[in-house]
């Protein structure tokens, strides 16, 4: 079983408030950088958390984040937090202080309340992820080595030095901004290259040809509606959907469409529509289902049931509130569920059993 102390710590860094059922709850607050004027040092943005024993109701993030970490139903991560939940109330009672790695320390002080100590050495910050303290106070002894370095400089070479350096520096600068805009047709074209910076390359005229039209035959897969016909008169105009934002049209010689054809939509909108059925009817009857995803946007759960099946699992979806499940397999074998979530994970996706 996952540590619930790695679980609580997971959770705080992606969340603002993470509860413990009949414990209590943590909550988070962003704190902005700050300076420490009398040691010299800039703090990083950090987060900072408190602890109330009143959030004690059972939201569900812990107990789910348990049972996907450890492939296990979310009915015995629940049992397991209880357990711990148990073990920390004896522990508080006998004085003995809770560590939570990374988080803190919770005890008991001497009037009997639970007392919380955030770690000092810990950032749970995510937009401050690999950022220290920074020293800004030089210290006495880089002062001196700096005088030192600068009273050693002679001084006339020094200077004569940045003026070579100076001129190497502008004369390139000052050609280039006579050639390129005099020269070449980078402000027109928007678009340079190296070519344009070599003053001995000779640059060809363009010569424009006129080509004749060519004909083009669209090929439409079978089952696919991404071809938009309209006829008018002789011609017969379609629309190829080439994505969200593009559309081209293509002029087509105007040949009937068989009836069997035009019905062929209908049957595959048809075969979805009982399918469809059959999943949910599979799912209302299993005691496990799989899931490896909720969605608020039809439109989401539409690419991912795709990219699933593509994958080899026989993907569906269900409605559950104001979101939508995607669920991979609906079975009353609790070893089919949990193979096929290990399966799911080794593909990349994050399986979890949801039982009945």
């Amino acid at each position: 079983m996952y540590a619930i102390e790695s679980g609580i710590v997971d959770l705080l860094i992606k969340h603002n408030c993470v509860v413990i059922p009949s414990f209590g709850g943590f909550i988070g607050k962003k704190i902005p950088s700050r300076i420490d004027a009398e040691k010299g040092l800039v703090y990083p943005p950090s987060k900072q958390f408190l602890f109330n024993i009143n959030l004690i109701e059972n939201d569900g993030l812990l107990a789910h984040y348990l049972a996907a970490k450890s492939i296990l139903e979310y009915q015995a991560a629940e049992n397991y937090i209880a357990e711990k939940v148990k073990d920390w109330h004896q522990d508080l009672h006998a004085g003995r202080p809770i560590v939570i790695h990374q988080l803190g320390i919770l005890q008991r002080n001497a009037n009997g309340i639970v007392v919380f100590t955030q770690d000092e050495f810990s950032n749970l910050l995510l937009q401050s992820y690999g950022l220290k303290e920074l020293a800004f106070v030089p210290s006495e002894e880089e002062v001196e080595n700096v005088g030192k370095i600068i009273e050693l400089f002679p001084d006339k070479k020094k200077r004569q030095l940045w003026k070579y350096a100076a001129a190497a520096c502008f004369l390139p600068i000052a050609f280039y901004s006579f050639w390129l805009p005099t020269q070449t047709d980078v402000f027109q074209s928007k678009v340079i290259s190296l070519a344009d910076f070599n003053p001995f390359n000779k640059k060809q005229s363009e010569v424009y040809q006129n080509n004749p039209p060519v004909s083009i035959t669209p090929i439409i897969s079978e089952g696919e509606n991404k071809l938009n016909i309209e006829q008018n008169g002789k011609d017969s105009i379609a629309t190829f959907v080439f994505d969200e934002q593009t559309s081209i049209a293509v002029r087509l010689e105007l040949e009937e469409i068989p009836a069997e054809k035009k019905g062929d939509n209908k049957k595959i909108i048809s075969e979805n529509q009982k399918e469809r059925k059959s999943s949910l009817t599979a799912m209302n009857s299993a005691k496990y289902n799989v899931v490896v995803g909720c969605f608020s946007k039809i439109s989401n759960v539409e690419k991912f049931v795709e990219k699933l099946r593509k994958d080899g699992f026989a993907a569906t979806h269900v409605k559950f509130g104001t979101l939508f499940r995607v669920l991979i397999k609906s079975t009353d074998s609790l070893d089919v569920a949990t193979d096929l979530v290990k399966q799911s994970r080794q593909k990349g996706y994050k399986g979890w059993i949801l039982k009945k």
